[in-house]
């Protein structure tokens, strides 16, 4: 126990906008309820889950008021202002047609190929948005000393992360033994900073960093950060809790994942969808990368620990039955049997090659975890399958949420933080006792 109450405690919130704006919710109400949530040293986010970071990050003394405000806040979207620049380009090439001539229409659709994000600048007008909405004018330096805030978008210049946080904006290439170019962050918009965490590619025009924000002037040949949303190189948000020479690297980690990645052939009849659907593929396969990485591969060198927690799984006790399987298949460090105080002999016959023997010890074993992590009470508070069905149907947009989408996605993540907590690092409760 001394052991770990050293370690840094992570928490990482993942992409998926509104979506996971609201999921994420659920988690720090958990963490909060748990005596967890003060401890957290880094929060680290991608994407929607950014929104939740830094508005968490500025209103984090009064948490109960945080989460009122921010549930109202949900139910307001932040796309007029580019769904009016759309309705404009849109009547303009309308009225050069009818001005002068269809002709036309092929010029204007060169002219919007070539310059498409001067014409639609739609992450400008969410940085506004986002900005009255939520920020208020903030700059990084205006978040607290503790947690350490990263929020990360992706550097198409580099391929990288670039990160944003009150001790410094960076990523690969800018910082190091070179040191081309140091970036200013104390002044930094934290909304335009949100907003190249969630700058959908396709959808939104790349966010770029303008050379007053640089210590040292751009010069001809300097890479120059071009960013978009940090869930393309990382949908979880987990990537820099994990790198042990980041200033962000913490050893025991929480990931609140709101993706929905389940795969459907259905509407890809064309080529923009079927990209669409080859994309979702990517994202799924790193997604599922990432985690079976960060269970299955850090517990033999006793360094980081993970309790993941997903949108996508049902709400029953399939997260304890894992948990044993996990046991069998030599995935769970052994130092859990000691906080779990599971009985070795069970442990033993899992690998038995009697199956009454080994369900048995199965069914001993889920039904002890049960017991350790209160499952009665945890099943109060468990959503029902048409709650979880309703979290799980709401779109990854920026649209405003109805309050009853917001409470499904709450209360899934609540229970299942708590469950995921108890099972994965028990000792992380253990010392609020």
């Amino acid at each position: 126990m001394n052991k770990n109450s050293q370690k840094k405690i992570g928490l990482a919130l993942s992409g998926g906008g509104y979506r996971a704006a609201a999921y994420h919710i659920g988690t720090l109400r958990a963490l909060n309820r748990l005596g967890i949530l003060d401890k957290v040293n880094v929060i680290s986010s991608v994407s929607g889950g950014s929104i939740t970071a830094a508005y968490y990050a500025l209103h984090k003394d009064n948490y109960e008021e945080f989460e009122h405000s921010f549930i109202n806040k949900l139910q307001k979207g932040v796309l007029f202002s580019s769904v009016i620049n759309l309705i404009v380009v849109i009547a303009f090439f309308t009225l050069s047609v009818w001005l002068l001539g269809w002709w036309i229409l092929l010029l204007d659709f060169i002219l919007l190929f070539c310059l498409w994000f001067y014409f639609l600048p739609f992450s400008f007008w969410i940085e506004k948005a986002y900005n009255k909405l939520f920020f208020k004018n903030n700059k990084l330096s205006d978040f607290p000393e503790k947690p350490l805030i990263a929020i990360n978008s992706t550097d198409i210049e580099t391929g990288t992360l670039f990160t944003f946080s009150q001790i410094k904006m960076a990523g690969y290439k800018y910082e190091g033994k070179e040191k081309k170019i140091v970036f200013k962050h104390e002044q930094f918009p934290i909304a335009k900073a949100v907003m190249a965490s969630s700058c959908v590619p396709f959808a939104f025009s790349p966010v770029k960093i303008s050379a007053k924000y640089c210590n040292v002037p751009y010069k001809e040949g300097d890479k120059k950060p071009l960013l978009i949303d940090g869930g393309l190189y990382d949908n979880q948000g987990a990537h820099k809790l994990c790198e042990k020479s980041s200033n962000y690297h913490t050893q025991l980690n929480i990931v609140s994942d709101a993706g929905t990645s389940e795969m459907s052939s259905k509407w890809a009849f064309n080529t923009p969808l079927l990209l669409k659907k080859t994309a979702d593929i990517m994202m799924k396969r790193i997604q599922t990368f990432q985690l079976k990485n960060n269970i299955f591969s850090h517990h033999h060198d006793n360094g980081l620990r993970f309790a993941y927690l997903a949108l996508l799984w049902d709400a029953c006790d399939r997260p304890i039955k894992s948990f044993v399987n996990n046991i069998l298949e030599e995935h769970i460090a052994t130092e859990l049997f000691e906080y779990q105080n599971l009985n070795k002999n069970d442990i033993s016959n899992l690998k038995s090659n009697n199956l009454i023997v080994k369900e048995t010890a199965f069914q001993n074993l889920v039904e002890q975890l049960k017991q350790n992590i209160g499952w009665t009470e945890l099943e109060k508070i468990m959503p029902s399958m048409e709650e979880h069905k309703i979290a799980k149907s709401v779109g990854t947009n920026l649209i405003a949420l109805k309050k009853s989408q917001i409470d499904a996605l709450i209360k899934h993540s609540n229970w299942l933080t708590e469950v995921q907590v108890k099972l994965y690092l028990p000792y992380l409760v253990t010392q609020n006792k």
